[in-house]
């Protein structure tokens, strides 16, 4: 009986050390069960022996050694995100035989500007960010309109620094409601070749704005999830060393007010733009997954300096006289921008841009009032947009890239300080 006792004993032994020594490396015991690992060839993996085989690949570790491993933290966000480099292709319609023919001074043109776009957050919590921003950037004309010395001549454009805050107002719970509120500051520094030859210092911009989204179809949906409406008003000062272009290298002979031969600096007779005040509505649309609609509205109030003039503008006969000026003369104007454009990311890391914008003043050269959509000067533009901090951050493996790229919400599709650059 001891003897039949150990023989059985002997038999179911090593069927049930293999399911135990399986547990103890934290396997389960059935491949039919989830998560089970894929069956290992004949002789076991590294730790588990078959029946009557010594162990391979050193003694089995205890059980502590063997949990699985605790899923890694999202890494946090980058303080710079939201960094962008830009190059844009420009030209003018009527260079493609799309319009009228130009009026005035309004010339065919193609050109490519590529701009660097930093920012920077200095504060960044859930409902309040700060954050700074700059932006520099080269232009380079491919056509002959005349605006540079030389041909395809590079041009540094002006440079901006600001600083601004965002608050979320509200966000529903579904995340498919809410409302943000932007302050900026903003300064333009000369670094263009013009604005530096015509004697401009800077331009401070202060600008205020509301971001509202609203539910459509939802998130789930493929397409018009939501309506992001951004309604802004920036109010922009001129600083320069006079209210008319100058360039004191120039040295343009002129007459006086007796008659008398003076060099003079001054390079138009016309007045800058001494401040502005610039509404502007946008409305982002998702049509498709992640291509995207966007319709941008601006109205540019400029208003100039009213040269009041002296009593001795010209001398006749012996005689200081003073200029007669019309009393209706005008020293505010206005300009109308529409854009529009179609957006598609790609991998969130680039985004395409391709639209249409027409900037033109309200009334034009032949005293008409001028179609908001189109003048002479209207563009079509293609925008590549690299992600820098995106590209960094799949580049160095702190995020995955997605293939392919899920439908994102309207509620990233504007920069994270709440609206497009007015």
């Amino acid at each position: 009986m001891k003897s039949l006792l150990s023989c059985a004993v002997c038999a179911i032994a090593p069927a049930l050390l293999v399911p135990a020594l399986a547990f103890a490396q934290g396997a389960p015991p059935s491949p039919g069960d989830p998560g089970a690992p894929v069956a290992q060839p004949p002789g076991g993996g590294p730790g588990v022996s078959s029946p009557g085989a010594p162990p391979q690949g050193g003694p089995v570790p205890d059980q502590a050694s063997t949990k699985l491993p605790v899923p890694q933290e999202e890494p946090d966000n980058l303080i710079w995100r939201g960094t962008t480099f830009t190059w844009t292709h420009s030209i003018t319609t009527t260079t493609l035989g799309v319009g009228r023919d130009n009026i005035g001074d309004e010339d065919d043109s193609y050109a490519w500007d590529f701009v660097l776009a930093p920012q920077i957050y200095l504060l960044d919590l859930p409902n309040d960010k700060i954050f700074a921003t700059a932006e520099a950037g080269v232009s380079v004309e491919w056509t002959d309109s005349g605006t540079t010395t030389t041909k395809h001549e590079p041009q540094f454009r002006d440079t901006q620094l600001g600083v601004g805050y965002q608050r979320n107002i509200f966000t529903s719970d579904d995340k498919e409601w809410s409302t943000k509120g932007t302050v900026r500051l903003r300064y333009t520094f000369p670094t263009s070749k013009i604005s530096i030859e015509q004697g401009r210092y800077g331009v401070i911009s202060p600008s205020l704005s509301f971001t509202q989204v609203l539910r459509l179809l939802g998130n789930k949906a493929d397409g018009l999830n939501n309506l992001t409406v951004v309604a802004g008003l920036t109010y922009s000062h001129l600083f320069s060393r006079s209210f008319n272009p100058t360039n004191p290298d120039l040295e343009r002979q002129r007459q006086n007010a007796s008659g008398a031969s003076i060099f003079s600096d001054q390079l138009s007779f016309r007045s800058f733009d001494i401040d502005r005040l610039i509404p502007a509505a946008t409305f982002i649309l998702p049509l498709y997954k992640d291509l995207s609609l966007t319709t941008a509205f601006r109205l540019v109030g400029r208003f100039r300096h009213d040269f009041k003039g002296s009593d001795c503008e010209v001398i006749v006969m012996g005689e200081c006289q003073k200029a007669e000026r019309l009393s209706d003369r005008a020293t505010y104007l206005t300009d109308s921008t529409f854009d529009i454009s179609l957006s598609q990311p790609i991998y969130d890391m680039f985004q395409l841009n391709v639209g249409y914008n027409n900037e033109t003043l309200t009334i034009g050269e032949d005293g008409k009032n001028r179609n908001v959509f189109y003048s002479p000067g209207a563009q079509f533009y293609l925008d590549i947009v690299a992600n820098i901090d995106v590209i960094y951050e799949k580049a160095s493996g702190r995020k995955n890239i997605d293939l392919p790229p899920g439908p994102r919400s309207t509620l990233t599709a504007v920069n994270e300080y709440g609206n497009p650059s007015f």
